[in-house]
């Protein structure tokens, strides 16, 4: 017998009692009836196995409605989630440390800028990725999920996974983010840092 089913139900553990009775019951039967040889036990004995049989799958049968009933009612009507954790500052920033490099990858890996394009996606997307950073860590159970109804630290693959999707990013890309590139220094500059200061160009001087 299962024990979560005892933990689970009552009325499902008795159940499943039941029906282990009612099949030993059957096997013994069984047994007589084809260890005796006179007509009328063997008759009598039919009737006696199909009797428990029935019993067998009436439990069971039972037992099954009444789990799908439960589990119904679990999914209509879940648990509240417990209390948010206490913030913790040095493990968000953690968190976020870990957090920005894999996605960072995954932006890379998809818009990686051709040097003959202008546009800079992958900018607007780095740019993106630190403003949903400092949003989501706000939160004080950033990088942590519901368990077995306590909180625990959320496995980093599945948040970036979460956090890669939450910008749109390939769910794709972001499961094999450990096989991915780093983006180069020069793309997570931004592009005010990627051009030469106004005042070391000379036509900037003789403007003036």
């Amino acid at each position: 017998m299962d024990a979560s089913v005892s933990t689970a139900d009552p009325a499902e553990a008795m159940l499943g009692q039941l029906a282990g009775l009612d099949l030993t019951l059957a096997r013994h039967v069984h047994a007589c009836a084809m260890a005796t040889e006179d007509p009328t036990e063997v008759a009598d004995l039919v009737k006696a196995y199909q009797r428990v049989s029935r019993c067998v799958r009436q439990s069971l049968a039972l037992q099954a409605r009444l789990k799908r009933e439960r589990e119904r009612d679990q999914r209509d009507n879940p648990p509240p989630p417990p209390p948010k954790p206490k913030r913790d500052p040095h493990r968000i920033a953690e968190r976020q440390e870990a957090l920005r490099a894999p996605v960072q990858r995954v932006v890379w890996a998809e818009y990686e800028r051709p040097d003959d394009e202008d546009e800079d996606e992958a900018g607007y997307f780095f740019d993106l990725l630190e403003q949903r950073l400092q949003v989501r860590a706000r939160d004080d159970a950033f990088g942590m999920v519901v368990q077995d109804g306590a909180w625990v630290e959320e496995p980093l693959d599945e948040h970036v996974v979460r956090f890669s999707r939450d910008l749109g990013l390939s769910e794709l890309a972001a499961l094999r983010w450990r096989d991915l590139p780093d983006p180069p220094p020069e793309a997570l500059l931004p592009p005010d840092d990627e051009d030469q200061d106004d005042g070391d160009d000379p036509a900037h001087e003789s403007s003036g």
